[in-house]
């Protein structure tokens, strides 16, 4: 059941397969029905759905999907359809044949008792009781917590790592390989290649007669030496890992973790613990500097799924005859996989198992002819095919034993399967020991400034490093080797990016690659330097998620790309999309179902019109209610005393109850015009000057240095755009980080910082439009991301297409729809005490919202104003209005640019209104 069911009746033969692990002769249990179907209600009409099988007696259903189906989802729909029984199911079982998730319903309906590989359903055999012939009525399936087994045991070996590293700061190799020696031992005495408790029985009576390093001397050697005279107590290990044994002297801390991880029950200890053990044994300097990050068994899968498993697996399905089938063994057993940033070896771990798995599917349909019968169970599938690289030499000789661990563990899955079978005898010597020696295989270089392998598939997740970190994170030394090796990438982009690069210009044609990347690698130079590189030399993405949250320590969002070296005619590509996956012709760079935007050009008429927030360059010009108030009673330091406006604040309403302040001398041009601020300017002297000096000083540009000839303005005082708003009484303003579209008019009594993007507008047409679905669409496909957030940048205003030709009526239409939503905003933040942001919030919850329909109103308004065709997704039509109006300013012809267009009176009071955000009085 290990390798799945393909073909004809897969899913019923799976279901049956299932049944019978649990005694059930012809996997029929009595009174179940096998398939069978559900009586629900779908668009207000009863049909029927169907399942793999219903068995009401015990109150348990199994649904087998396909195995490209991502089970939270088919979930969704499975549990819709148990509801609406009487009496409904209580335990379901819910598998895609690679992973299976078991449902208890009067527990939980959205989060599984158990969610496990296939490959490891034998350790959770108590947890479908539930499924045995003599089970009793409400007993409580067991469910061992693997999870927290493994957390648990990853937690005593970094503790003894580290407690020797501590003790012994110069023997860091020794303490590598004595780690590893003992981990390989633990799980060896609980798998089956020591006899049980022979090492934890080792430690009791080390302990007991104080002489355990003499003890673990001992067993390390008869591990690692082949020849031994009869009767040998243990077997022959070596693998590279014990060819010359290392033990050191422990303390009562360190053997108290050694024997607590000893005594746990290995077999229940998943090996993707090695990323934990991994992690926890480096600092977290360490760790943010090389941006490792331990990756989860589902988003491995994610990489490896698309990248290896899938293609072989339509490979073996498409194969009719034996000679065919013998002919795809041959080519499997060639088949090599490399992962350029291996870390602990987890990639690798689950790239062998899947194959191997693969193998053991495609035995089973060898021996289904006659003459496939004299075929035997061994394994082609070998570890000396898999290939890692990483900088970290504990990482590397995890990997490696991670490997050998994996072989093992494949092999028992391959012995239940013969077992299934009834052919027992025909399975070869366990192929387990001795180890393998993978010394050549996974070394410890930069996978950056190494030769590469040649290989089949390349997969892995690369260091999840910041373009503008990379400088202070690895040195300057660093940087300028990466842009002497690799002068194409434009150095801000993101670390990951060279390993995509990398990956691409080693694959052969009609190869694979799967890599994990920030979530920057759809925009900017990150995009450039991978995917648009990828694409524009020969390859195409086959699969990818456009972006998820990463469950690890890293704060960050993910991208996972899967591409090929060449074209697959007629296949759907799979692109995921915050949960939903879609299929589509193409997969563009971007990975986003929309318009590529990113090809968008700049148009000439937009040059002006924003920009960021001021930048104070020093906090010390800011102030609080209490001193601000203090240097108000000076009548020449009131006018330069503002409330200063952050886009948290505005999000959170605090501008019109409590802000800060700030001194702003921005247009004071000289120091003795400032001086006329009185106690204001002192304010500063005594305490901005200070500040301004030192940066000076210690600063390594002439930035800072020329800063202090104007010292009392901002660090960036942007003084061309403060001038374009003489006369403006409010301009519009949006956070520069943004999670969904909120523009407002602000009073120009504020000081804005750098984390707003102004807008130097008054009327309620421009309003309109930047506040329109249209526009924020164009901003989150051209825009750059942080986490989920999307940012404004300059290329979003110089790319974005305004209205033309637009009559009198449409602008009046715009306008009116823009003053009616902020009259909705106003009312219900006033009617729920609510800020702009947790009104937002609250519109997005599903079902009618009048914030909504005012947001609905105004999108019609605007999709008027552009005569934008209904048919048209709004993003295509954008995109061709932009290149429309790029080619007319080439040919000489005047567009319309940002704000109302020629010809209207700015002061009509159809399109200008006066109301905005305004701070309370000082005085206050």
């Amino acid at each position: 059941m290990a390798a799945g069911f393909g073909g004809r009746d897969a899913q019923t033969r799976f279901v049956k397969a299932f049944f019978s692990c649990f005694g059930w002769r012809d996997g029929e249990p009595p009174g179940a029905e096998i398939p069978a179907s559900l009586s629900v209600v779908e668009l207000g009409r009863r049909t029927t759905r169907p399942v793999e099988a219903v068995w009401s007696e015990r109150r348990v259903l199994v649904d087998v999907v396909a195995p490209d189906v991502v089970l939270d989802a088919a979930w969704s729909d499975l549990l819709r359809a148990c509801l609406e029984q009487s009496p409904g199911p209580q335990f379901v079982v819910l598998t895609n044949q690679r992973e299976l998730r078991l449902y208890d319903l009067a527990r939980d309906r959205s989060v599984p008792r158990l969610a496990t590989p296939i490959d490891d359903l034998p350790k959770y055999s108590d947890a479908f009781v539930f499924l045995g012939e003599g089970w009793v009525p409400g007993t409580t399936p067991k469910i061992v917590n693997v999870g927290k087994v493994s957390r648990e045991v990853a937690d005593l070996v970094a503790k003894l790592y580290r407690s020797l590293k501590a003790k012994f700061p110069k023997r860091e190799a020794e303490i590598i390989r004595f780690t590893l020696q003992c981990i390989i031992t633990m799980f060896a005495e609980d798998i089956g290649l020591l006899p049980p408790d022979y090492f934890t029985t080792l430690l009791y009576e080390g302990a007991r007669h104080r002489d355990v390093e003499r003890r673990l001397r001992e067993l390390f050697t008869l591990m690692g030496t082949r020849d031994v005279p009869p009767p040998r107590p243990v077997a022959y290990f070596n693998g590279g890992i014990f060819a010359a044994p290392v033990t050191l002297p422990l303390g009562d801390t360190e053997l108290t973790a050694l024997t607590r991880a000893a005594e746990a029950h290995w077999k229940y200890v998943d090996p993707h613990i090695f990323g934990s053990v991994f992690q926890g044994i480096m600092d977290d300097a360490e760790r943010h500097a090389s941006g490792a990050h331990y990756t989860a068994h589902d988003d491995i899968m994610r990489v490896v799924g698309p990248t290896i498993v899938e293609p072989w697996r339509k490979r073996i399905a498409e194969a009719k005859t034996l000679t065919e089938l013998l002919d795809v063994r041959r080519v499997l057993a060639k088949f090599r996989v490399l992962d350029p940033a291996c870390g602990s070896g987890n990639f690798l771990y689950v790239a062998f198992r899947e194959l191997y798995s693969l193998e053991t599917q495609l035995l089973a349909r060898i021996r289904e002819f006659p003459s496939g019968q004299g075929i035997g169970w061994g394994s082609v599938i070998s570890t000396l095919n898999f290939h890692g690289i990483d900088t970290n030499a504990f990482a590397v000789e995890l990997a490696k034993v991670t490997l050998n661990i994996a072989k093992k563990i494949a092999f028992e899955d391959r012995r239940q399967k013969a077992a299934d079978a009834s052919l027992q005898g025909e399975l070869e010597v366990d192929p387990s020991l001795p180890l393998d020696n993978l010394d050549k295989n996974i070394v410890c270089a930069d996978a950056l400034f190494t030769e590469w392998p040649e290989v089949d598939a390349i997969v892995g997740n690369p260091p999840m490093l910041g373009g503008l970190k990379i400088r202070s994170e690895l040195g300057v030394t660093y940087l300028e080797q990466l842009q002497s090796r690799y002068p194409e990438v434009n150095g801000r982009a993101d670390f990951c990016a060279y390993w995509f690069r990398r990956a691409h210009e080693r694959l052969a044609t009609g190869t694979r690659a799967g890599l994990v990347a920030t979530n920057t690698i759809r925009e900017g130079n990150t995009r450039e330097a991978a995917t648009d590189f990828i694409v524009q030399n020969g390859g195409t993405i086959t699969d990818a998620v456009s972006s998820q949250s990463w469950p690890g320590e890293a704060v960050v969002n993910v991208s996972m790309v899967n591409w090929i070296k060449g074209t697959v005619p007629d296949a759907p590509r799979r692109l995921e999309i915050e949960g939903v996956v879609y299929e589509c012709k193409s997969i563009p760079p971007s990975l986003q179902l929309q318009a590529d935007l990113r090809s968008a050009s700049p148009i000439s008429a937009n040059t002006r019109g924003t920009a960021q927030g001021l930048v104070l360059g020093t906090k010390a010009f800011q102030l609080d209610r209490a001193t601000a108030r203090t240097l108000c009673a000076d009548r020449r330091a009131r006018p330069f005393l503002k409330p200063i406006a952050v886009a948290s604040h505005l999000l959170r309403g605090r501008l019109t109850q409590d802000p800060d302040y700030v001194i702003d001398m921005t247009l004071c041009t000289s120091e003795a015009q400032a001086r006329q601020a009185g106690s204001a300017f002192e304010y500063l002297k005594k305490h901005v000057y200070p500040a301004v000096f030192e940066k000076a000083e210690t600063a390594t540009t002439e930035h800072y240095k020329n800063w202090l000839r104007t010292w009392w303005r901002p660090f960036w005082p942007r003084l061309e755009f403060v001038a374009v708003l003489t006369g403006f009484d409010r301009i519009i303003v949006c956070s520069r980080h943004a999670a969904r579209p909120v523009f407002a008019f602000l009073s120009r009594k504020f000081f804005p910082t750098e984390s707003l993007q102004l807008f130097a507008f008054e009327d309620d047409y421009s309003f309109g439009i930047l506040q329109s679905k249209a526009h924020w669409l164009w901003a989150v496909g051209v825009g750059s991301k942080i986490k989920d957030d999307t940012r404004y940048t300059g290329d979003v205003w110089d790319t974005f297409p305004w209205p033309q030709e637009v009559s009198e009526s449409a602008v009046a239409n715009v306008a009116a729809a823009a003053r009616e939503l902020r009259a909705t905003r106003q009312r219900l933040m006033e009617a729920n005490g609510w800020s702009l942001r947790e009104l937002h919030q609250a519109a997005e919850i599903d079902g009618p919202h009048p914030l909504k329909d005012a947001q609905r109103a105004l999108d019609e308004a605007v999709a008027e104003a552009y005569g934008m065709p209904s048919d048209q997704e709004v993003t295509e039509f954008l995109l061709d209005l932009n290149r429309c109006l790029v080619e007319d300013e080439e040919q000489g012809r005047t567009v319309t640019g940002a704000g109302l267009p020629p010809g209207l009176d700015p002061k009509d009071p159809r399109w200008l209104s006066d109301d905005c955000i305004e701070p309370p009085p000082i005085s206050e």
